[in-house]
């Protein structure tokens, strides 16, 4: 009798949930998108089409509709600038190198800045000594704003966005690319304030993460269409992941910058890395230095599974890159993704990451890419982890990253 109840009530259950789903497709549609080529591979507008002056019915390969979305830029490549104004008008200028342009923020905290395009850039360098003193932020992901205001908080920089920093060291470390609307305002900042700070005997360390890696493959996975759609019309190119790797090309000024970067460095005993590191790049023996020249050897070439060797894999998969790795971080949700996936990754032990940190000669690792609630350590203090939700106005409190004196970590935000 019971059973019988428990049955009848499932079916109910079962049926109210299939219900639920018919009708919530039926209204609000479904759609599949090719994101390389940027087509819908199946579209269904849903019955909301009607009412909200969208194209009604089903199609296939029907072409998704990028558009401007205010300030963006410039974006510099064969002797032309290319800026899209407030009004979402693009417009093309010439420069030169050497040559002072003005990168247009449209915030009344940062109206602008200035910055003067550069004729060189001297490749990074793995290992460094220890600075005197060191700030370190993860994870902007185009959020200005929250950067501007961390920096200035920080005294990193003065109200005009200029380093006042003098010999110490600012490590970004990955990630300050996707999701946001301010990604080309964010990179220009930073190659800025990389000149001023080798001018006054410091430096910024720029690790690359893996948005930064999808961005020169051509992967708009999590890129505003805002960004897609500068891509297209600059480079004349409509397929989406084309165009986005002409607009950070070998023959552009982000793209040839971007290259010049490393995806891990050892600053002093600390080694900076976006994602992590793991047992299996030790016994392949990859060391810092052909962790990075593997990496740049493969900047901008379309992902794929296919690798020449195992050391190749461990340095460019989507799951043992050190842009990607989380045996770090291998908490409950990343479990699960990778179960669900079925990837065969596990987690780093506290006896593992005595050997890494042996092998790169370190006494801690601080990565970004996987989000915790707050900065915090792992592994006994050999870990940091500085991913954290910025803020996104001046003087949040929510900004965080840490400054290293010595052997000690502080946490610091933008509310000072």
């Amino acid at each position: 009798m019971l059973k019988s109840k428990i049955w009848k009530i499932s079916k109910w259950i079962l049926g109210l949930i299939g219900i639920y789903f018919f009708c919530t497709l039926l209204y609000f549609g479904y759609s599949e998108v090719d994101e390389k080529k940027g087509v819908y591979t199946y579209y269904w507008s849903g019955i909301q089409a009607l009412f909200n002056n969208t194209e009604f019915g089903i199609s296939d390969n029907k072409y998704l509709d990028t558009k401007f979305d205010g300030l963006d830029g410039p974006y510099i490549s064969d002797g032309f600038r290319y800026d899209v104004s407030a009004q979402n008008k693009l417009i093309k200028t010439p420069i030169s190198h050497g040559e002072e342009f003005i990168v247009a923020v449209g915030n009344k905290a940062v109206p602008s800045f200035k910055v003067k395009l550069r004729n060189s850039y001297a490749t990074a360098d793995h290992i460094y000594k220890r600075p005197e003193k060191l700030i370190a932020i993860s994870d902007i992901e185009g959020n200005f704003i929250g950067f501007y205001s961390f920096l200035i908080s920080n005294k990193v920089i003065d109200q005009q966005g200029n380093w006042i920093y003098g010999k110490g060291h600012l490590v970004l470390n990955g990630d300050f690319v996707d999701r946001g609307n301010q990604v080309t305002q964010v990179l220009w900042l930073i190659y800025k304030l990389e000149q001023q700070a080798e001018t006054a005997g410091g430096k910024v360390h720029y690790i690359l993460g893996n948005h930064e890696i999808m961005m020169l493959q051509g992967n708009v996975s999590y890129a505003n269409f805002k960004y897609i759609e500068a891509a297209k019309r600059i480079s004349g190119v409509k397929f989406w992941d084309q165009a986005t790797r002409s607009l950070y090309a070998e023959n552009t000024e982000l793209g040839t910058w971007l290259r010049s970067k490393n995806i891990v460095e050892r600053i002093g005993e600390t080694l900076f890395v976006h994602a992590g590191l793991n047992i299996r790049h030790i016994n392949e023996n990859l060391d810092i230095k052909k962790l990075n020249q593997i990496a740049k050897a493969n900047y901008g070439k379309p992902y794929t599974n296919n690798f020449i060797n195992a050391t190749e894999e461990m340095t460019l998969s989507g799951i043992y890159a050190p842009y990607w790795d989380r045996s770090l971080a291998m908490d409950f949700k990343n479990k699960m993704l990778y179960f669900l996936n079925n990837v065969k990754a596990k987690e780093t032990t506290q006896l593992d990451l005595e050997k890494i940190c042996r092998y790169y000669q370190v006494s801690r690792i601080i990565i970004g890419h996987s989000i915790v609630n707050d900065i915090r350590t792992d592994y006994d203090g050999k870990v940091i982890k500085i991913d954290v939700h910025h803020g996104t106005s001046m003087r949040s409190g929510k900004t965080k990253g840490i400054i290293l004196q010595g052997n000690r970590a502080i946490k610091v935000d933008d509310a000072i």
